[in-house]
Order: structure tokens, then C-alpha cells, then sequence
């Protein structure tokens, strides 16, 4: 009877040891990002004014897009659904500036992805390709490019990332509400 009772007890130790590890990890996980949670916020704040210096770049570009898929439905007499979809999309775009950030961002995302099905269709279509009033529509748009407030946006987002740190900060990060940012990628 000593056998089992031994194992019991070793195993009943081991449990304490096991619960006593992670609960010190997760303390010192949780002082590690409490601890960097000024730079955190100030990291956030950053990635929020560079994207709201972006912001109105983004609504003359969107507008010289939303001009663009007009120009190219009416040379056409006739209706594509990316055409219909960037209208939605550009429509769409005003009411994002209240939301958050990534929420916007992903709006911008998706209007860019746009841009570039919108290209490609004026690129493929022998009418559209060679009709001056679409191809001006088109030079706005690219006029209107914003590399530079994007290149902004993008290296804040980055070092906010790191600011997060990696595991275990990461986590606890993410508890605090400090969650991943996204970047703004341009499809080429």
C-alpha cells in the first residue's frame, strides 16, 4: 500500500510544482505588459494619427476611382460588376470614418483591390483602353496615389507590432486590448 500512496503523493506534488510554474509565467507575463502598456498606447496612438493624416488622400483618391469605374460604365453603355462594386465600395467609403481603424482600413483595402480589377478591365477591353475620357479618369487615379502617407501608416503599424512584442507579451497584449494592426497593401 505504501507504493500507490508514494506515487499519489509525487503526483500531487508534481501538480503543485506544474500550477506554481505557469502561475509564475503568467504573473510575469502579465508585469511584462503592464509594464510596456505606456509605450503600447503611445505605439496605438501613432498608428491612428498616421492614419488619420492618410485619411483624406485616401477620400480625393477614392472619389478619382469611383470617377474612373463612371467613366468607363458610361464609354461601355453598359454595366460589370466591378463596376457596380466600386460604386457600392466609393458610396460606402464616407461612412467608415467614424469606424475603427482596422475597420476602415479594411474598407480601403478592399477599394484598392477594386481599383486594381478596374485597371485590369480597361486594360482588357480594346474600347475602354483607348477612350481618352477613361484614360484620363485612370491618370487622376493614379495622380492621386498616397505611397507616401501609406509608407507612414505602414511603418507605425510596424513598430506598434513590435511593441507587442512577441510570446508571451503578445498574448497578454492582446488580453489588454491591444490587438494585431493591419497594414495597407496596393495589389500591383
Amino acid at each position: 500500500m505504501t507504493a500507490p500512496a508514494t506515487g499519489s503523493k509525487r503526483r500531487g506534488l508534481l501538480l503543485v510544482v506544474v500550477a506554481l510554474v505557469v502561475s509564475a509565467l503568467a504573473a510575469s507575463a502579465t508585469a511584462v505588459a503592464l509594464g510596456s502598456r505606456s509605450d503600447l498606447a503611445s505605439s496605438r496612438r501613432r498608428v491612428d494619427a498616421a492614419w488619420t493624416a492618410l485619411r483624406p488622400g485616401l477620400d480625393a483618391r477614392y472619389q478619382a476611382l469611383g470617377d474612373a469605374a463612371r467613366s468607363a460604365r458610361d464609354r461601355l453603355g453598359a454595366g460589370r460588376a466591378v463596376f457596380d462594386d466600386i460604386g457600392s465600395a466609393v458610396t460606402a467609403w464616407p461612412g467608415t470614418a467614424r469606424a475603427a481603424t482596422d475597420r476602415q482600413v479594411a474598407a480601403a483595402a478592399a477599394l484598392e483591390g477594386l481599383a486594381s480589377r478596374l485597371e485590369a478591365t480597361v486594360a482588357a477591353t480594346p474600347r475602354l483602353r483607348g477612350a481618352p475620357d477613361v484614360t484620363g479618369a485612370l491618370d487622376r487615379l493614379h495622380r492621386s496615389d498616397t505611397a507616401a502617407g501609406r509608407a507612414a501608416y505602414n511603418s507605425a503599424v510596424a513598430a506598434y507590432q513590435r511593441a507587442r512584442g512577441g510570446f508571451p507579451r503578445r498574448l497578454v497584449a492582446g488580453a489588454l486590448g491591444y490587438a494585431d494592426r493591419r497594414t495597407l497593401e496596393v495589389p500591383v
